[in-house]
């Protein structure tokens, strides 16, 4: 008699080794998931910087440009020429203490000095606010004298400037100044454009340098009359401000001084500007202190400005924690968990420095 012995093989696995798998799956996963959160948290802390990057430089290219080019009047200082201007209201004076101005934020609802009515009521509290006036040349010279009866100008073509109807513009020499809006802008005939600055938008159709009597009358031989050394800029006043911006957040905003109801927004993200001007009492082209605009006695002497931006990220939760941050001279705790960064610039004005 014969016996076989039958070999069961196993089928399955046991509860140990499922618990065992089960165990070990839960570890890759996790793993997997905190890779994939690290590096989703690394990846928005990268772009918050980086756009935090960009938007100060965008910001840091154009204001020390404007700083640099305040007060430009063509061949010669502000501080030199007669300025006059005939344009109709909105269009500020331009001088030697236009060219540069600003006001200081003394509390959070109060600057000095105080600001002008196109702001007033929308600058964040506790921002500064800084104002660039200059002419902007962009080579258009006058193709012949004027005439005595003439409201009209010709420059050379091409139109560079891009002059249009509206548009705020000063005529200079080497001694004087006008102020203007144009009333109409002809098509090139002959290589040049003619620009009209009529009535209905100045106060008078010729260049006068003592303007007597109701709009339009000029004195007897007080109508300048430009000749071929003569220049063409487009006059520019800005002012640069903190505003909430169209994200909800504070941006800066900028406000063309000669066209009302013009305020736009230019930078997100800029949750506060400061800046101080460098003072020069005797003329040797360096600063000998530093002001705020409500000690600034007399902005004739300004050479040069510190700029100072606070800058945001617009997404919050980009921190791990509320962020610690220096700026103005002050050590402050952020209360949110928004990335922060500061950018300080001192730009000197190149028409005060020799």
């Amino acid at each position: 008699m014969s016996s076989s012995v039958t070999k069961n093989n196993q089928h399955g696995v046991t509860l140990v080794e499922l618990l065992i798998a089960v165990v070990l799956s839960l570890f890759l996963v996790g793993g997997i998931l905190e890779i994939f959160i690290s590096n989703n948290q690394l990846f928005r802390v990268q772009e918050a910087q980086s756009r935090v990057q960009e938007n100060a430089r965008f910001a840091l290219e154009f204001l020390p440009r404007n700083v640099r080019e305040a007060g430009f009047s063509g061949c010669r200082p502000i501080e030199q020429m007669n300025v006059q201007s005939i344009a109709d209201a909105p269009m500020p004076a331009f001088g030697a203490a236009s060219a540069i101005s600003g006001h200081e934020a003394t509390t959070t609802s109060a600057w000095a000095p105080v600001l002008p009515a196109s702001i007033s009521g929308t600058v964040i509290g506790g921002t500064d606010v800084l104002t660039i006036q200059k002419g902007s040349s962009c080579g258009a010279t006058l193709t012949g004298n004027l005439g005595a009866s003439d409201a009209s100008i010709q420059i050379t073509a091409p139109n560079s400037c891009g002059i249009s109807p509206g548009d705020a513009l000063m005529i200079a020499d080497c001694e004087d100044a006008h102020i203007f809006r144009a009333t109409n802008v002809l098509t090139p005939s002959g290589g040049t454009h003619t620009i009209a600055h009529e009535i209905d938008s100045n106060t008078s159709t010729h260049f006068c340098i003592n303007q007597t009597g109701g709009a339009g009358a000029c004195g007897t031989g007080n109508a300048k009359l430009y000749s071929f050394d003569a220049e063409l800029l487009q006059f520019t006043s800005v002012t640069y401000f903190i505003r909430t911006g169209f994200g909800g957040r504070n941006a800066l905003w900028m406000v063309d001084n000669t066209v009302a109801g013009s305020a736009i927004e230019m930078v997100e993200g800029i949750e506060n500007m400061q800046v101080t001007y460098g003072i020069d009492t005797n003329a040797d082209d360096i600063a000998d202190s530093y002001e705020t605009a409500d000690n600034v006695t007399d902005w004739s002497q300004v050479i040069s400005a510190e700029i100072r931006l606070l800058l945001e990220t617009q997404e919050d939760s980009i921190t791990t924690g509320n962020q610690t941050y220096t700026y103005n001279n002050t050590t402050l705790s952020a209360t949110d968990r928004r990335l922060r960064r500061v950018f300080t610039t001192t730009v000197g004005l190149r028409n005060r420095i020799q």
